[in-house]
């Protein structure tokens, strides 16, 4: 059972994840089932070195005149988690110190879940960050509206960015942030995603508020997407499917004229709705004398490219909050994303697959200025009616 500190780490994580849904952040709450394992990586190049020389010693019999054996030959590492989590530590600098990690291999949580590797990363200046690194396969070509399908939403004008790109070797680069130093959330986030459709996420959170410079910058994020290393891990994931692909993500103006009918007894202000991205639109909604901001994403053929079902790979991505599968197939989860003692006071999840493959999420701040702006009591709409609203089947005809 979690303590009351793990799940309200956890409801944070889910919180940036609606913002940019490219790398399923939940799964950091994990950290704590490794508290207290430490890792300092300036001694990984001693280790290395030490085994280097091991590996050097065994081999130099085989060179020898005098020897007739045959030198044995090692297998390929296995892909499981002590492979992600040691790969993603020795890709980061070493004169910071590793905390807290772990390690998923290819279908080791279930069918539907990539490899991965979560960890804590402090870097000598003691800027404390949260990295979730996420290998997985999406059917080529990638669009650049897939591409920005993965970026941050800003709650406020000027607090995210998003940056789709090609890069020389005709790979998809993008690079996405959210926040600033100080502040509650605070995010980098790099996707690489090669020509054949072989794909790496990171992404990286300030720990907290104490946080003055994320300690990897966006160059250093690259890296890491890009190594090599990565290519063994691909190997497991098979190939992308075949499926024809989704429809585009509907415009905003009639993602408006669909929410509008379902909202009825409250005031929709559409001063600032354009979000400049696909499939998602931001309003802020008020009733009885209180207002929240609600961000709403609707994605068709939400992971019809990836290998797993998508059915399969939503049921596993929720490990928190109330999760309801329906007669019809619709899948619905909600979460409050407040503390422990006050859940509702971050606002509130609701994310649905609907049975066309449709994925429908909203996320309701309780302030009409992100979760730094929290104001007491509950939100405009009720857990109950987030859940009525991303069920509804409107989102599987626009």
């Amino acid at each position: 059972m979690p303590s009351p500190s793990e799940e309200d780490f956890a409801r944070a994580l889910r919180a940036g994840a609606e913002l940019a849904p490219a790398v399923p952040v939940d799964e950091f709450a994990l950290r704590a089932e490794h508290r207290g394992r430490r890792r300092v990586l300036r001694r990984r190049a001693g280790i290395a070195s030490a085994v280097a020389l091991v590996v050097a010693a065994g081999f130099v019999p085989a060179l020898l005149p005098e020897h007739r054996g045959t030198a044995p030959v090692s297998p390929p590492p296995r892909v499981d988690g002590a492979f992600m989590l040691d790969t993603l530590t020795g890709l980061l600098p070493p004169d910071g110190t590793v905390s807290d990690g772990q390690g998923t291999g290819t279908a080791q949580r279930g069918p539907g879940q990539p490899p991965q590797a979560y960890l804590d990363y402090t870097d000598s200046r003691g800027n404390k960050v949260q990295l979730a690194l996420t290998v997985d396969v999406v059917a080529a070509p990638v669009t650049r509206d897939a591409q920005r399908l993965l970026c941050y939403e800003p709650v406020l004008p000027g607090d995210a960015t998003c940056d789709p790109a090609t890069r020389p070797d005709g790979s998809a680069l993008l690079t996405t942030s959210y926040g600033s130093p100080g502040s509650d959330e605070f995010d980098l986030n790099v996707v690489h995603t090669l020509s054949n459709g072989r794909q790496v996420q990171v992404q990286e959170r300030a720990a907290d508020r104490s946080a003055r410079q994320l300690p990897l910058d966006a160059d250093a994020l690259t890296a890491v997407v890009a190594a090599p290393q990565w290519q063994r891990v691909f190997d497991s994931l098979g190939t992308a499917p075949t499926r024809p692909p989704a429809r585009p993500a509907p415009a905003g103006d009639r993602m408006l004229a669909a929410l509008t009918p379902l909202l009825d007894g409250v005031h929709l202000d559409t001063g600032r709705t354009a979000t400049d991205l696909p499939g998602r639109i931001r309003v802020d909604v008020s009733a009885d004398g209180r207002t929240s901001t609600l961000l709403l994403t609707v994605t068709p053929g939400w992971r019809r490219s990836y290998p797993a079902d998508p059915a399969t790979s939503f049921s596993t991505l929720h490990t928190i909050g109330s999760f309801d599968r329906r007669p019809d197939g619709t899948m619905v989860n909600t979460t409050p994303l407040g503390s422990t003692q006050s859940p509702s006071s971050g606002g509130y999840l609701a994310d649905a697959l609907l049975p066309d493959g449709t994925r429908v999420g909203i996320r309701l701040w309780n302030a009409t200025t992100g979760r730094a702006g929290a104001q007491p009591g509950a939100p405009v709409l009720t857990l109950d009616q987030l859940s009525a609203l991303v069920t509804a089947h409107v989102w599987s005809t626009i």
